[in-house]
């Protein structure tokens, strides 16, 4: 007989301090059993040693549990036997709930699984190949913070030798010249640009291997693997996203109530995926230095529609002057961003549904 296992992954100690334990709920008979996984070895334990033949692990789409859904999911295909990994986006997970506390989660979940299996979708190869770039994304990033901080280091160590030296011997040929040197025999500093050299590889592996980038994103003319691996981090599964406005609204291009793209502000809340609206506005200066490109050509297009509606710069409360060419372009720029973003999410649902071939990339006919 099957088990259903709902799981909750949880960050296991939130900014607070408080324990945040990963909630399991094993439903073999009419009493579920319950189990809490403290820590990450906890979790690794429950992969290696708990799972048995047959079993339906059911997970939420994203967040913090992709890894753990990632490692499920390859022991699931090592054990075979109808064992799988299944999630479900959590918009229908938030309907399937209603008022009951969302700390149950994990019971719902294993609930679910036996009662509504067709809601639910398998963490298959290319699943987690998208798993993948987030992980190798975080790893690049972290290693590249190392770097610049080694840099930084050796600047400031650097410069404080050369101000305070007693005998007054400062270097020949400026500061700059004689850093450089320095820069270029720290063993420590050459390891962590080899480090980085290494991890960039690993991303761009990780990235043009998946399906998004290959399909959809490689086209875009602009769009390199470093700009696609921050946009394929942060979505995840476009699966996660029922409509084009919510995914704006999380990479922060919507269109505020009042008409205004959003920023931060005080007293405003700015909940979007910073790492994602950064990649976008990269990307946003990428169709500007791509004219005759064809997003470079609709940014041309938003600007002129823009200029038609407003010919004249007028000037605003607190003396700020609107509707110079700057601000036009400033419109112009987030309004293509806004548009790129829904066609991806287009383009993206459109692969979803095409039914690619989980080894080739190939879309079934």
């Amino acid at each position: 007989m099957s088990r259903y296992i709902g799981i909750a992954p949880r960050v296991k100690r939130a900014a607070e301090g408080e324990a945040r334990p990963t909630m399991v709920c094993i439903r073999a008979g009419k009493k579920p059993e319950l189990l809490k996984l403290e820590t990450e070895q906890e979790e690794l334990n429950f992969v290696l040693n708990s799972l048995q033949i047959g079993d339906i692990i059911s997970m939420t789409l994203g967040g913090c549990g992709d890894n753990f859904a990632f490692a499920l999911s390859t022991r699931s295909e090592q054990l075979g036997g109808g064992t799988k990994v299944i999630r479900i986006p959590p918009y229908i997970l938030k309907q399937e709930r209603g008022d009951s506390d969302k700390d149950q989660d994990h019971i719902l979940l294993s609930e679910l699984a036996e009662s509504k299996p067709q809601i639910f979708s398998e963490v298959v190869l290319r699943d987690r190949k998208t798993i993948k770039v987030r992980e190798c994304l975080r790893v690049r990033t972290d290693i590249m913070k190392a770097r610049i901080a080694c840099e930084q280091r050796l600047r400031q160590r650097f410069i404080g030798q050369i101000f305070c030296s007693e005998a007054g011997l400062y270097p020949q040929g400026g500061i700059e010249k004689a850093f450089d040197e320095i820069e270029a025999n720290d063993l420590t500093l050459k390891a962590l640009m080899a480090e980085e050299a290494k991890a960039e590889r690993e991303l761009k592996k990780a990235v043009e291997a998946t399906d998004v980038f290959k399909n959809v994103l490689e086209q875009v003319e602009g769009c390199g693997f470093l700009i696609a691996s921050r946009i394929i981090s942060a979505v995840g599964d476009i699966r996660r996203f029922e409509t084009a406005p919510k995914l704006k609204k999380f990479l922060g291009v919507h269109v505020l109530d009042d008409g205004r793209f959003p920023r931060r502000r005080n007293s405003e809340i700015a909940n979007w995926n910073n790492e994602a609206r950064q990649a976008l506005y990269l990307l946003g200066e990428q169709f500007n230095r791509r004219p005759d490109s064809v997003w470079g050509k609709y940014l041309r297009l938003c600007k002129l529609r823009l200029r038609e509606k407003h010919p004249e710069k007028i000037t605003a409360e607190a003396g700020k002057t609107r509707y110079n060419d700057g601000h036009i372009h400033k419109m112009g720029s987030w309004r293509c961003r806004s548009r790129f973003v829904e066609w991806l999410f287009k383009e993206w649902w459109k692969l979803e549904r095409a039914g690619i071939e989980k080894t080739t990339g190939e879309v079934k006919v």
